[in-house]
């Protein structure tokens, strides 16, 4: 806390929602069972939103510790704050609830409906915006509280009917109309169920309006996160290929990240085909630019699938070498996996468009030639998607 007046703001807000959970505490056995409901893949029937909560759905449920006071079963005999603190998806969220003082809020009679996000939601958030969130008690209040309803313990089916509520913040969310999204965050495990609250774990830490925020210094800070988180929301780098990325050192995932591209390609010894068709085509100041570019960067093996014969011809000749390189490159943005994976093309630096399919499989194809072997690569001044193929103009 910064000063006096702060401190006593946050014990008014935790008084008011503790009298709020009181209030209705006569209704939280109507709200919650004490008997486990088993993971699904797709939710229950609606039923009456005073029952209990249908049965836990989504893609993170499978996370969920199948047995012990983590499990779904072990959380339905705790109250939310417990409950969150035996689930090791949650650890970082039970420690801003300490800071924020909130543990024997979260605890009390209830019901609740509350939104948890996960340890990597907050990771996504830069450190140095966490830590200051952390030690600022009263906006860490304010943020935590609007991903609590007081009065309700809502499931899926109710949220989507409910299209939308009020925090106990006192700022509203939004639910998608099968309540599997809020305020535009999917909801990655639905339906869990505590002795006071149904909880819906969420990838991302919602942040209330600005109108809602206590004063100019809480808006400043959480506009900065939004800014930073926005900025550095690089997905992971993922796919087969990204085995062959050193561990450590200046080509590893976090060595790439200092330099631009044709630095960076440089040092990873997956991509040294490619490096010396970068440095004959004299594309190494270009790649090494401001930026920001795209690009889809052939491994080793992609190059010895070619040709010996037809590889050197090619080397040889400048201008078919940057034209096929060029190819390889969207010059203007970044675009992650999930962004290529809802586009049909884009153009490249080359003139020619390049399109994009998702296999059934999942995995992202490129020109109907190459797949994406490891996704997401960040550095200074491009995301870099390793294929396993040469693209070649048409």
């Amino acid at each position: 806390m910064k000063n006096r007046n702060r401190t006593i703001k946050l014990v008014a807000a935790v008084a008011s929602l503790t009298l709020v959970a009181a209030a209705c505490g006569s209704d939280a056995d109507d709200s919650a069972s004490t008997d486990a409901p088993a993971a699904s893949e797709a939710p229950a029937s609606t039923g009456d939103m005073d029952e209990m909560a249908a049965a836990p759905f989504g893609p993170a449920c499978d996370a969920v510790p199948a047995d012990g006071e983590g499990s779904f079963a072990g959380m339905t005999d705790d109250t939310a704050a417990t409950a969150a603190s035996n689930n090791p998806l949650l650890s970082t969220l039970v420690t801003a609830v300490t800071e924020a003082g909130l543990v024997d809020t979260l605890n009390s009679d209830g019901p609740f409906t509350i939104f948890a996000p996960t340890n990597d939601a907050f990771a996504a958030i830069p450190p140095a915006d966490l830590d200051a969130v952390l030690a600022d008690q009263e906006l860490l209040s304010s943020i935590l509280t609007y991903h609590v309803i007081a009065g309700e313990s809502m499931d899926a089916a109710a949220l989507g009917s409910a299209g939308t509520a009020a925090t106990v913040n006192g700022a509203e969310l939004e639910f998608g109309s099968d309540g599997t999204t809020v305020n535009g965050v999917d909801v990655l495990c639905s339906n869990v169920v505590t002795a006071n609250a149904t909880v819906h774990i969420i990838g991302e830490v919602l942040m209330p309006p600005a109108d809602d925020m206590a004063d100019d210094d809480m808006t400043d800070t959480t506009d900065a996160m939004d800014e930073d988180m926005e900025e550095g929301a690089m997905l992971e780098p993922s796919g087969p290929l990204c085995a062959a990325v050193p561990a450590d050192g200046e080509g590893s995932f976090a060595g790439m990240t200092d330099d631009p591209a044709g630095t960076a390609a440089s040092n990873n010894p997956a991509l040294s085909t490619l490096v010396t068709a970068v440095v004959e085509a004299g594309l190494v100041d270009t790649l090494n630019s401001d930026g920001p570019f795209t690009i889809f960067a052939p491994a080793n093996p992609a190059f010895e699938a070619i040709d010996p014969a037809t590889l050197e011809a090619v080397l040889a000749d400048k201008d078919l070498l940057t034209s096929i390189l060029t190819l390889h490159v969207i010059a203007g943005e970044e675009l992650s996996s999930e962004d290529l994976a809802g586009m049909d093309s884009a153009t490249t630096v080359n003139g020619q468009d390049i399109t994009f399919e998702v296999q059934d499989d999942g995995t992202l194809m490129v020109n109907g030639q190459a797949t994406v072997g490891c996704a997401d690569v960040d550095t200074a001044n491009a995301t870099v998607h390793i294929i396993d193929a040469v693209l070649m103009p048409s």
